[in-house]
């Protein structure tokens, strides 16, 4: 490693120093693999001499790039005169390979997380000495994320899951719908085990959140090995195209409707001036520690509103006894089951992401490709503590 004891004459600050050393480092630690690297294939060829049994000469160098942690590395690799490098099977030369995946790996990884391929390609560059192009980008990522779409929407599904957790979030996705927005929902079904352990356990691009759609989703979750008895709860909001697909396949589960989604709802149709105060009332029906507590407060509030916020008492009133259905759990779980937000969360996730591509897809592959791999992620990525205690 060079010596670094003085600062050279051309560093001015901390920053410039720490680059300084990091950079020399790397090379060093490129020059040490470029020697070995070279060694282990010149004596893996005498090797090859030797049991192959024939005068072989060798001839010189020629180069070849490897990808290493250190990144690109120029090696010097040894060559027979009488035989192609081409023709010899040299182990020594694949020791790369599998960081060579890794790296690419890696660049999907970034592409997914919402990092621009113009940004990828000039860290490629920059850190790794490659030079990547947007289609290579795209390429990397496609392949990876097809294995993923496929692994959430046709694994079989383990029958340890309580809670399912079901709701839609809009994309724009072009070649898609009948009319000029193209406007696409992902249909998303979240599981939720004892122990806390949360998983995507399928996904679907539809034209709207009605009945068919929803009852086609949830039937194919049923053929992949989601069984309907082993679920404690099913929490979602109140859409009606939703409600009648549960109605259907899973009447025997109780079907909690999201607090915060009926309380969104109820102040959206409440005039400016008033939103603060029935936003109040509402959060005063939801505090309560009772079931009969809780539509009593909602009465109060229905006959308080009714003249003022007629629409606001009609939302609220609509299905209200669906939003209660927590109260019939130990109230541990009440915060749980309460709401749809675990679910939720993961949509805002999903939204940050997709800022890169300005929320729209250029084709349903794409779409499908790249929810896929975002789930997968956030599969592979949720903290371990338990979800009961979050």
């Amino acid at each position: 490693m060079k010596s670094i004891s003085k600062n050279p004459s051309f560093i001015n600050s901390e920053k410039e120093l720490s680059e300084y050393m990091l950079r020399n480092v790397s090379d060093s630690l490129k020059q040490a693999i470029k020697v070995t690297v070279s060694m282990m294939v010149k004596e893996e060829m005498r090797n090859i001499r030797e049991e192959l049994n024939e005068k072989l000469s060798f001839n010189g160098y020629y180069q070849r790039n490897l990808i290493s942690t250190a990144g690109k590395v120029e090696v010097d690799m040894p060559r027979f005169r009488e035989k192609p490098s081409s023709d010899l099977d040299l182990k020594s030369a694949q020791v790369f390979e599998n960081e060579k995946d890794g790296f690419f790996k890696l660049i999907a990884e970034m592409h997914r997380t919402g990092i621009s391929q113009r940004k990828i390609a000039k860290i490629a560059k920059e850190c790794f000495g490659i030079k990547l192009s947007k289609s290579r980008i795209g390429n990397v990522h496609r392949e990876l994320a097809e294995e993923e779409e496929f692994k959430i929407n046709s694994e079989t599904i383990a029958d340890n899951f309580e809670y399912l957790y079901l709701d839609g979030i809009w994309v724009k996705c072009k070649n898609f719908g009948l009319n000029d927005n193209n406007q696409a929902v992902l249909l998303c079904a979240l599981g939720v085990q004892a122990d806390g352990r949360r998983k995507i356990v399928g996904f679907k691009l539809a034209f709207k959140e009605d009945y068919e759609s929803w009852h086609n989703f949830l039937l194919s979750l049923k053929e992949r090995g989601l069984k309907p008895e082993s679920l404690n709860c099913i929490i979602s909001d109140d859409g009606t195209g939703l409600a009648s697909a549960l109605s259907h396949l899973f009447s025997n589960i109780p079907h909690q409707s999201c607090v915060a989604h009926k309380m969104r709802n109820t102040i959206s149709r409440t005039s400016h001036r008033n939103k603060a105060a029935v936003a109040e009332a509402l959060r005063e029906v939801y505090a309560a520690e009772t079931k009969e507590e809780a539509h009593k407060r909602a009465q109060t509030f229905m006959k308080k509103w009714y003249v003022k916020e007629e629409k606001a008492v009609k939302t609220l009133s609509f299905n209200f006894d669906k939003t209660l259905i927590y109260f019939d759990f130990p109230p541990e779980k009440w915060k749980q089951i309460r709401t749809s937000n675990i679910l939720e969360r993961e949509f805002r996730e999903v939204r940050r992401r997709i800022k890169t591509f300005d929320h729209s897809f250029s084709s349903v592959a794409s779409c499908k490709n790249y929810a896929g791999s975002i789930f997968s992620y956030l599969n592979d990525n949720y903290p371990e503590r338990l979800h009961t205690k979050s």
